[in-house]
């Protein structure tokens, strides 16, 4: 049960995340790091080991874009 709340939310604050982005919110990156946080947990909890990679750059990918924003 706990796994797919886990998923649910993931997904859920992913496609936030992308929607925000899209409207260019220059807050979204932040937002992309709360949603990073349960894609790791969803990670973590199914040992998709592998799922780290895209999580780590991911988030290099969001702090990438908090900076970018500011400047907007």
């Amino acid at each position: 049960m706990l796994n797919l709340f886990v998923e649910i939310v993931a997904v859920a604050t992913a496609i936030t995340s992308i929607y925000l982005y899209g409207n260019g919110w220059k807050y979204s990156g932040y937002f992309g790091l709360f949603s990073q946080f349960w894609w790791v947990l969803f990670t973590y909890l199914n040992e998709h080991t592998t799922l780290y990679v895209l999580c780590f750059f991911m988030i290099l990918t969001h702090i990438r874009n908090i900076f970018k924003m500011r400047q907007q």
